[in-house]
């Protein structure tokens, strides 16, 4: 919570601050400093990529000596601000601070803390006072504090280029308001975007009674809410689902990516992951079936998936109505549906066997007659009031982007106020907006860049981060929570808020007087008090939304669906094209954000680019298959590669008469005939970023098909294209890497781990009774063995010596794979906790990211062939394969290889088993990275740090130095390494020492000196603390009730190239699929499972037997279903 200060005015003495410098305020005034920098700067030396050292200073010393925790407004008086070196109260130098605040994502927010080092944030992370995420955090939330130090953002207010200064910009808005109070509003239009704030929400509804003849529009390029229309139609009234995934045993996705980045989804992520986590042999686990169109985390995670084009949903949705709720029109439009009548029927009489506990969730991009069947479902099956809730939805009031462009057209307008948003560079291409953008007179636009939208606008306002700013906002249950600013606004920025305040002609529109009355309203009681406790609990409670009742009207549902129609079959010269936002730039307003252009995406594993994603088949039919080899001994790549790089196919394609063109990457898992095109790239009018990366996807969307088209083509050009791909082989090659079961398998065998891999089948690698006999043993014990034998010195025969694991802790970690959903969210985390550096496409070509973490993913279809000179089967890529997930880092080995190798001892372990860097004794022979066989090692083949991204090869000769703004972000716990440095994963040890040094001085406090073992679950690592479903878990070895202890103790815990004899603190809980027998596509293995026999035991193919003694010839059914066609 902040809080307020009221310090007396400081004398000149106390202003001008001692003569030696104590921090960096005083550090800049300095007189040496002074020279120094106008040596290195002589022109504008007080001004550096756009940021002035004192003003920024200036700003530092208020967010730390007021705390930025007052109860003041953002706009503090200057004449309070106390030098940087003064003791400020409650404030330890050294010591983060953290604050509550939210980061507003469309209609919902994240809930976070803010971690503050001497005025400035540096980290984010969940609010564990929001029970619904647990204190979990998004990638997008993450990378979002980078966004705060991008010094291209806008650093000023202009007006046809020129800069205006704040009291202009403030004459200008009262102008507005004065202007068109005589009208009424005529002539006066807003475009903003979607706002769950409940201040704006206040504010519009008094410029609709201050302006009755004013336009609003609202407009989101992508949709993250079911159409109104199909609540309305089903119910009657204006409602929206709740979901609760953790209550369901059964769940239908269709086309729905519940596990997606956005903020709504943490919460169902972290539900779904409940009721996937088992701990034990008879814990429940629910049962997943995606049908879609495109290959998504929620698709990856699927028990069954079926491949379906995204118009044909109506079709599916339709037909497991009619095996559960009949009717004439579901009849009607099932009667199109050409996919295997077995996978409806199984599918239906698994959700009848669990009424009430099932869900069907439909995505919101796809028509409301889907969203009708759906909660037509989920009506008949019992599920609301149960699986899902609907709470009361505001009415749509608001006009559309298409109504606005209307007006405009009709000459209607004469002044726009565009709130955010980037319309010029997303609205649908059918509008010309930027034609219609100029052609209105008077255009004024608020943004955080100057952009696409701000080159065709007169006037633009600097926006302010959310972390510079006081506003509210709407979790995604409803929950108000605060959006609080960290620090001043760096280049005097306006909100959103004072914007529409000042217009509405407000008395007051300090947005954190706007803000408060808003609270204290909602609140009631004592407002002081309630504002507090708002603040620092970061949420309203109490404010979330209450179920309604609600009953479904199969008459008005009937008149919705008795207009829906079902597409025809799709083919190569009748494409189906699907919008899709992008896992990392959502709908393009992260473009910016080098953490998330560089982070790849979880299943094609490009980064810096899009691509247009076609399935195998298509693939082949465009004859852009890879050829593969004479003999193909391992399975073909997706793409032809060249010294690691793909090179793609650049292609064009039509739809509606608009085309798009962009590099070609073959997707397995696609329906036959869908392409995909992800948005968000192809900026024309950013930072340096995000400038030029990619392809705009955007050109090919129009108003009639905002998310999907159909009756598209794609034709070559005959040019090839770079992509980042980060992962060039996708498959396991019948190795144990992710070692999977299915749940029935489980229940009979829970250690089915160690009936796979080389340690099956060799003599004890570590230990006299070897894994399999240790998996029998109790839990207690299996905890009790791995605690000892953390304590012991492993030699392993060799000449090196180990040191002795004497420390009072001994770390450990486990990932569950079975709940790892694949989002990435890790990999942000620790860029942004450890100064992972960003090293531009050029570099991920050549294979030189910096990534402690990376996310491996493999495909599996079963179709492995194991023959000695290779096999038909390893020629064809995977039409539709099951994915696995497996988060990879350090695994801080005991007998680590890194460590016998290194000629400098730059890497050693200490006595509590940490594999650790001394980065100044690296000389960079990178023996380490070669005898590393998890290859996470990473080695700084430049000054990233210290050199601009497209002047790496110019060495002394080009630029040196990051942007000032940019350092800003580093956490200041955590060394920046340079050039000739290898760097790795160290399991987040500055929060190790910041926890034992914490409980050292509790325990002093409290009188018991010697305790110094920490307490479990006081020090997490940042992946950890970030994993939305909990997959991490990080603790004591000695302990043995620790979390990490209890999960290795588990029957399904194994070591990643256990055989290896390295003894890696990091392990594994094997991966498991509940499939229904039922289903079609059914296997008793997973196929990941099959391909290991099909490699390892070819002669157990003919008896069905395998080292573990469980049949696997019995796969039923050859069936993996495809797409409509």
């Amino acid at each position: 919570m902040k809080r307020k200060f009221h310090h007396p005015a400081p004398s000149e003495r106390e202003l001008n601050g001692p003569r030696y410098w104590r921090s960096l305020g005083e550090l800049t005034e300095t007189p040496g400093f002074k020279e120094q920098l106008s040596r290195e700067f002589p022109e504008g030396a007080s001004n550096l990529e756009g940021v002035d050292r004192r003003h920024f200073m200036k700003i530092m010393a208020a967010s730390f000596a007021l705390g930025g925790i007052g109860l003041a407004g953002c706009r503090r008086p200057e004449a309070h601000i106390l030098p940087y070196g003064k003791s400020v109260e409650g404030v330890i130098p050294g010591l983060p601070l953290y604050f509550a605040t939210a980061m507003p994502l469309r209609k919902s927010a994240i809930p976070l803390l803010a971690e503050t080092h001497q005025g400035r944030p540096t980290k984010l992370e969940g609010n564990p006072t929001y029970a619904p995420h647990g204190g979990a955090s998004s990638l997008l939330a993450q990378a979002s504090v980078l966004d705060l130090y991008d010094p291209d953002r806008a650093t000023a207010h202009t007006r046809g280029g020129a800069v205006i200064t704040p009291a202009v910009v403030n004459d200008l808005l009262a102008k507005i308001s004065s202007g068109y109070s005589a009208t009424n509003g005529a002539g006066l239009a807003f475009l903003a975007e979607e706002s769950g704030s409940p201040t704006r929400a206040r504010l519009q509804a008094g410029l609709k009674q201050r302006f009755p003849r004013a336009i609003w529009a609202e407009y989101e390029p992508v949709q993250d809410n079911p159409p109104p229309a199909a609540a309305r139609a089903a119910f009657g009234r204006d409602v929206a689902p709740q979901y609760h995934f953790a209550k369901a045993k059964r769940i239908v996705a269709l086309d729905a990516d519940f596990l997606n980045a956005a903020g709504t989804n943490l919460r169902h992520a972290r539900d779904f992951a409940k009721g996937r986590k088992v701990l034990k042999k008879d814990d429940p686990m629910n049962r997943l079936y995606v049908a879609e169109s495109g290959f998504t985390l929620t698709g990856s995670m699927a028990d069954h998936r079926l491949r379906l084009a995204s118009s044909h949903m109506v079709a599916l949705a339709a037909a497991l109505a009619q095996k559960l709720a009949p009717s004439a029109e579901a009849a009607r439009l099932a009667a199109g549906l050409t996919i295997n009548p077995q996978w409806v029927d199984a599918c239906a009489a698994d959700l009848q066997d669990h009424r009430g506990e099932c869900l069907i969730v439909a995505g919101a991009h796809l028509p409301a007659e889907v969203h009708v069947l759906a909660y037509q479902l989920n009506a008949a099956l019992g599920n609301i009031g149960r699986t899902v809730d609907f709470v009361a939805a505001e009415p749509a009031t608001a006009s559309t982007i298409q109504d606005l462009a209307a007006a405009i057209k009709a000459g209607s307008v004469k002044t726009l106020v565009v709130l955010g948003g980037n319309p010029a560079y997303n609205a649908p291409a059918d509008l010309d907006w930027v034609a219609l953008q100029k052609s209105v007179p008077e255009v004024i636009r608020h943004g955080y860049y100057v952009d696409e939208t701000s080159a065709a606008a007169g006037v633009h306002l600097a926006a302010t981060h959310y972390l510079e700013s006081w506003g509210d906002a709407r979790a995604s249950d409803g929950t108000v929570v605060p959006v609080q600013p960290m620090i001043l606004p760096l280049f005097k920025g306006l909100t959103e808020l004072e914007v529409l305040a000042r217009i509405a002609g407000e008395a007051n529109a300090d947005p954190y007087t706007l803000v408060f009355n808003t609270i204290t309203a909602l609140a009631g009681g004592d407002a002081q008090q309630a504002f507090r406790k708002f603040l620092h609990d970061g949420l309203l409670e109490g404010s979330a939304h209450q179920a309604v009742a609600v009953a479904f009207n199969q008459g008005s549902a009937a008149a919705l669906l008795a207009g829906a129609s079902v597409a025809g079959a799709f083919g190569k010269d009748n494409l189906e094209v699907r919008f899709v936002t992008d896992h990392k730039m959502d709908d393009g307003r992260f473009a910016n954000n080098g953490w998330l252009q560089e982070c790849p995406d979880p299943i094609t594993k490009i980064s810096w680019d899009n691509a247009i994603l076609v399935s195998p088949k298509l693939g082949k039919e465009l004859n852009i298959a890879p050829k593969g080899s004479l003999l193909q001994v391992a399975r073909v790549e997706e793409a032809e590669f060249v010294r690691g790089q793909e090179m793609a196919h650049v292609g064009e394609v039509t739809v509606n008469g608009r085309m798009v063109r962009g590099p070609i990457h073959i997707q397995p898992g696609l329906s036959d005939y869908t392409i995909v095109l992800p948005l968000g790239y192809g900026r024309e009018q950013t930072g340096r970023v995000g400038q030029g990366a990619g392809f705009n996807a955007y050109g090919a969307l129009t108003s009639a098909a905002p998310a999907i088209a159909t009756g598209a083509k794609i034709a070559l050009t005959g040019e090839r294209r770079a992509l980042a791909n980060t992962q060039e082989h996708w498959s396991m090659e019948g190795r144990d890497i992710v070692r999977e079961a299915n749940l029935d398998e489980y229940r009979k065998n829970p250690g089915f781990v160690h009936d796979i891999g080389t340690e099956s089948h060799s003599p004890a690698i570590y230990g006299e009774a070897g894994p399999k006999a240790e998996a029998d043993l109790p839990r207690d014990e299996r905890a009790a063995l791995t605690a000892n034998r953390a304590l012991l010195t492993p030699r392993g025969q060799s000449l090196y010596e180990t040191p002795d694991f004497t420390g009072t802790h001994q770390w450990g970690m486990s990932i569950d794979l079975n709940t790892c959903i694949g989002c990435n969210a890790c990999v942000v985390a620790c860029q942004a906790e450890n100064n992972i550096p960003i090293v531009g496409k050029d570099q991920v070509l050549r294979g030189r990211e910096m990534h402690w973490i990376r996310l491996d993913r493999y495909y599996s279809d079963g179709k492995a062939d194991a023959a000695a000179f290779g096999g038909e089967g390893n020629r064809e890529l995977p039409e539709d394969p099951q994915v696995s997930l497996q988060p990879v880092g350090c695994m801080h080995c005991e007998l680590a290889p890194c460590e016998t190798v290194c000629p400098v001892n730059a890497t050693v372990h200490d006595d509590e088993g940490l594999n650790v860097m001394a980065y100044n004794r690296c000389i960079g022979t990178r023996y380490c990275a070669n005898n590393c066989p998890y290859k996470v090692r990473r080695f700084n083949f430049f000054d990233y740090n210290d050199r601009q991204l497209d002047s790496l090869y110019l060495g002394p000769l080009g630029p040196q130095g990051m942007p000032e703004l940019v350092k800003l972000v580093k956490n200041p716990e955590v060394s920046v390494r340079m050039r000739g440095v290898m760097e790795k994963c160290t399991y987040c040890v500055q929060r190790i020492q910041n926890g034992k040094i914490q409980h050292k001085v509790a325990m002093a406090k409290a009188g018991n000196p010697g305790d110094v073992s920490v307490p479990d679950g006081t020090i997490k690592t940042a992946c950890q603390q970030v994993c939305p479903v909990e997959a991490i878990v990080f603790g004591d070895l000695l302990d043995k009730q620790s979390a990490v202890s209890q999960a290795k103790a588990r029957e399904h815990d194994y070591q990643l190239l256990g055989y290896l004899n390295i003894r890696p603190r990091t392990t594994y809980l094997g991966r498991l699929r509940n499939p229904n027998p039922n289903m079609p596509d059914y296997n008793k293995l997973p196929l990941s499972r099959v391909e290991y026999k099909n490699k390892n035991y070819p002669p157990a193919l003919k008896n069905g037997k395998d080292k573990g003694s469980h049949d696997h010839s019995s796969l039923k059914g050859d069936l993996r279903t495809g797409g409509q066609s």
